[in-house]
């Protein structure tokens, strides 16, 4: 696994005791890399690692090694599209089994959620499901992401009727990514779509992908939320994050250590040591990276200050996303 451009890291220094070891609030899982669309905005089109899914044997490993310390959300995706994963119902069951209580939360294109797939999830307990739906535009959706928008759009409606939707998710959020050719009108009618379906609504604008996308947002100076993570390649590498699609700058092995142990390792700690004292721009590649969504665990109380206004500062000037709650949450009554 390669790691370019690591500051210096004290490798041998010794894991923290047990009772002070920090506990990732979430885990992702790529169960597949492989996706059915080619969105622009998403380096998975020119992503250099082979296609492949996941073991059956490594994702149980990882379900197990997380109900060793109730992990509070798992979200079985990452890089790919869960639902090119033939084995992910079992895997949700698998998941739902072991770890009643820890939030589910999925992502998909909603393409392949055909109506036979969507019968399948059925009761299996979603917690949140997010569509990234991207464009109302049949052209601009065929371009943006190579596929049917009249396919996907069916799969929601069937999934959105009274009988299915509490049995499918507890909530739902449809997405649209914010491109430079996306229009005020776009955007408004997207609002409406959602808003007349009562799911929620987030219109998000571009992450850079640490260069890999075209993003105008400038790199924020607060603490960005991956730090407080781990997320599981299909190979079993744990990545620094979703925006390192290619794995080079790596914290461990999930086939050869605990998801505890590589969380608590000298690399993931030292990320969270420079993005929780105002260090952020120092390290590779979170320098040139624009995700904006905040970590303030793990702070002081003025780090929570100085990076709460910084981060208010950021939505205020760039208006990086909006979101608009479904009335009452999503859940129909």
């Amino acid at each position: 696994m390669k790691n370019l451009d690591l500051p210096t890291i004290e490798l041998t220094r010794p894991q923290e005791p047990h009772d002070k070891r920090e506990i990732p609030r979430l885990v992702a899982i790529e169960t597949t890399n492989a996706c059915n669309a080619k969105c622009a905005f998403c380096p998975n089109s020119v992503m250099s690692r082979d296609r492949e899914t996941m073991s059956e044997d490594l994702y149980r490993k990882i379900i197990d090694d997380c109900a060793t310390f109730q992990v509070q959300a798992i979200e079985p995706f990452l890089n790919g599209e869960p639902f090119m994963d033939p084995q992910i119902v079992p895997r949700l069951q698998y998941l739902r089994e072991r770890l009643p209580a820890t939030k589910l939360r999925l992502y998909s294109n909603g393409y392949a959620m055909v109506p036979k797939r969507v019968d399948e999830l059925l009761g299996i307990g979603i917690d949140h499901l997010y569509i990234s739906l991207n464009t109302l535009d049949p052209a601009k959706y065929q371009t943006m992401m190579g596929l049917r928008l009249e396919r996907t759009l069916h799969n929601i409606e069937y999934f959105l009727d009274p009988s299915r939707r509490n049995r499918l998710a507890r909530e739902i959020t449809v997405r649209m990514t914010r491109t430079q050719d996306t229009t005020a009108d776009d955007q408004a009618r997207f609002a409406d779509y959602c808003k007349q379906r009562n799911v929620n609504c987030m219109i998000v604008g571009l992450f850079n992908y640490l260069g890999d996308v075209n993003s105008s947002l400038p790199v924020p100076s607060f603490p960005c939320e991956h730090i407080t993570r781990v997320d599981v390649l299909s190979s079993g590498q744990v990545t620094l994050c979703c925006m390192d699609t290619e794995g080079k700058f790596g914290w461990g092995d999930a086939r050869k250590e605990s998801i505890l142990d590589i969380y608590n390792g000298p690399r993931a700690r030292k990320y969270r040591e420079m993005h929780r004292t105002g260090r952020r721009k120092q390290i590779p590649p979170c320098g040139t990276c624009n995700l904006f969504w905040p970590s303030f665990d793990g702070l002081s109380c003025p780090r929570r200050v100085q990076f709460g206004l910084a981060y208010a500062h950021y939505i205020l000037r760039y208006r990086p996303f909006i979101k608009h709650r479904a009335r009452g949450g999503s859940r129909l009554p």
